[in-house]
C-alpha cells in the first residue's frame, strides 16, 4: 500500500500528538514524500521552533528513500531519492516560482465568492462528492458561465495547474474557506500541489479537515481513486 503523509501529519508527530511507531507499525505499507514537503520546510527555515534536520530525519525514518516527483504539467512519478539530496536540489532559486504564482492567484476569485452568494456554514453540509457540480451550476445561475468544464478542456490547465486552480474555486465558493492571512495562498498552492502528487498513491491522509473536504470534491470530480483520510480513520484502519 503506497500511502503520502500531508505535511501538517508530519507536524503533528514532531508535536506529539501521533507516534512515529504507530505509522511504521502499518503492515505492507510504503510512504512517500514529495518536493512540496521540502519547499514547506524550506518555507519554514527562519521559523525557530521548526528543526530542518529534525524534520528531514523524520520524512527519511517514514519514507526512506521513497519519493514522488512533478514539475508543474508532468504526471506524477515515483523515484528513489535520498531525502537531503532532494532538499539540496529543492533550495534552489526555482522556489521563488512558488510564491510568484501564490502571488498571482492572490484575490482572483474574492469577486467570484461574492457573486456566488454561498452561505458557508450551509455549504459545508454538503458531501464533498457533489460540491464542484453545485459550484459550476452556481457559476451559470450568478455568472452565466461553465467555467469547470473550460478548465477540463483546457491544456492550460493541466497538472498542478488544475488542482490549484479548483482549490481556489472552492474557497471562493465559500465551502470550508480559508482564512485570508499572507500566506493562505502560498499554502493553498502547497495543498494543491500535495494532493497532486498523491494521485498515483493508494491514500492521502491529513490532520486537516478543511483540506480534506476540498480534496475529496477535487478527487471525487477528477474520478482519481486515491482515499483521502483522516489520521484516526487511518491508523484504525479506515474507520472514522
Amino acid at each position: 500500500m503506497r500511502v503520502y503523509l500531508d505535511n501538517n501529519v508530519l507536524v503533528d508527530i514532531e508535536q506529539g500528538i501521533f507516534k512515529v511507531e504507530d505509522f511504521l507499525a502499518q503492515s505492507n505499507t510504503k510512504y512517500y514524500y514529495s518536493d512540496a514537503h521540502l519547499g514547506e520546510l524550506l518555507e519554514a527555515r527562519g521559523n525557530s521552533k521548526v528543526s530542518q534536520e529534525g524534520r528531514l530525519d523524520l520524512i527519511s525514518r517514514i519514507c526512506g528513500q521513497n519519493c514522488i516527483l512533478s514539475g508543474v504539467l508532468n504526471d506524477p512519478e515515483f523515484i528513489q531519492k535520498d531525502v537531503r539530496e532532494m532538499y539540496r536540489i529543492a533550495d534552489t532559486p526555482l522556489r521563488s516560482v512558488i510564491n510568484s504564482m501564490a502571488a498571482k492567484g492572490a484575490n482572483i476569485f474574492e469577486k467570484v465568492r461574492i457573486e456566488l452568494d454561498f452561505e458557508s456554514r450551509q455549504f459545508n453540509n454538503e458531501s464533498p462528492e457533489k460540491v464542484l457540480g453545485i459550484i459550476d451550476e452556481r457559476m451559470k445561475e450568478k455568472l452565466g458561465i461553465g467555467l469547470i468544464p473550460y478548465l477540463l478542456s483546457s491544456e492550460a490547465f493541466g497538472g498542478k495547474v488544475l488542482y490549484y486552480t479548483l482549490l481556489n474555486i472552492i474557497d471562493a465558493a465559500n465551502y470550508w474557506g480559508d482564512d485570508k492571512t499572507d500566506h493562505s495562498e502560498v499554502a493553498r498552492l502547497y495543498d494543491a500541489s500535495h494532493a497532486y502528487s498523491a494521485i498515483n498513491c493508494d491514500a492521502l491522509v491529513t490532520s486537516d479537515r478543511g483540506m480534506m473536504a476540498k480534496v475529496k470534491a477535487i478527487y471525487s470530480f477528477l474520478g482519481i481513486k486515491t482515499k483521502v483520510l483522516s489520521v484516526k480513520e487511518y491508523l484504525s484502519g479506515g474507520k472514522a
